[in-house]
């Protein structure tokens, strides 16, 4: 990475597009996850409330392109219906072309169905056998293996309530990204970034203690600024304490402490 690039800044109408099958899931675990969403301040649009008909229409295909994320609840009768399916390779359009962010969630349904056609899946093409066109179908199967490659969400056991809680955190994370700014001058970093990241992701799993060692102005703090806007999103709490030492001497620990947890939980802390 010789220098930031930069993109262009998309205006979305909705944070969030909630895509799902009404037969399975309207009156329980949508539900809550929408009322969640909503209580959150995360301006989303349920699918089942635009009109509907024969053909899905262009008002629906507008929403969808003007939504920051699509949350896909893939339920036992999701591929049923020919509505959603479409409704679904249009999402998976908007992530190729729009890098519109998708969250699968697979609720009581294996992911392997999903992505191979089977169990209930098998049975539900095998209803549009017939009724549809080939090329319409091989995008449907197309959209189902993409999607089902993704990172998910899984529902079968336990609280609800608490997958609906992992769901709100993770969108919040995405939505509302810690970001530090960043210099445009990166010449000569590139070696040092990829051996720092390299060594965070051999040791995911474990408590790990890096140490960025080299003489002012080298780019240190660059490198450790732009390792924690690559990462942060993945963990739960993130915080970036700048200039510790300086500040601990100043008599500043008070302002450090209320930094780190008011960044992991989110607050300010007083």
């Amino acid at each position: 990475m010789a220098s930031s690039s930069s993109t262009s800044i998309r205006n979305y109408t909705f944070q969030v597009f909630l895509s799902f099958r009404g037969e399975d899931t309207r009156y329980t675990f949508t539900d809550r996850l929408f009322e969640n969403l909503d209580r959150m301040g995360i301006n989303t649009l349920r699918d089942d409330q635009l009109e509907r008909g024969e053909e899905i229409r262009s008002e629906l295909l507008k929403t969808i392109e003007e939504s920051r994320i699509s949350i896909v609840v893939f339920s036992k009768t999701y591929a049923h219906s020919k509505w959603y399916l479409d409704e679904l390779a249009k999402i998976m359009q908007c992530r190729e072309e729009l890098d519109q962010i998708v969250l699968p969630v697979f609720y009581h349904v294996d992911p392997s169905d999903v992505r191979k056609q089977t169990g209930s899946f098998r049975e539900a093409f095998s209803i549009h056998v017939g009724n549809v066109a080939e090329k319409k179908m091989r995008r449907w199967r197309d959209s189902l293996t993409e999607a089902s490659n993704l990172s998910c969400f899984h529902v079968n056991d336990g609280y609800e309530s608490k997958h609906i809680e992992e769901i709100i955190n993770d969108i919040s994370k995405r939505l509302n990204p810690k970001l530090l700014h960043i210099d445009d001058n990166m010449v000569g970093l590139d070696f040092s970034l990829e051996k720092l990241i390299s060594l965070l992701s051999t040791h995911s799993n474990n408590i790990l203690v890096v140490g960025i060692y080299g003489i002012g102005g080298s780019g240190k703090t660059t490198i450790a600024k732009i390792v924690y806007n690559k990462i942060q999103s993945e963990y739960v709490g993130a915080s970036f304490l700048q200039d510790v030492r300086e500040r601990y001497k100043k008599g500043h620990q008070l302002q450090l402490q209320q930094q780190l947890l008011g960044d992991i939980v989110g607050k300010d802390i007083l």
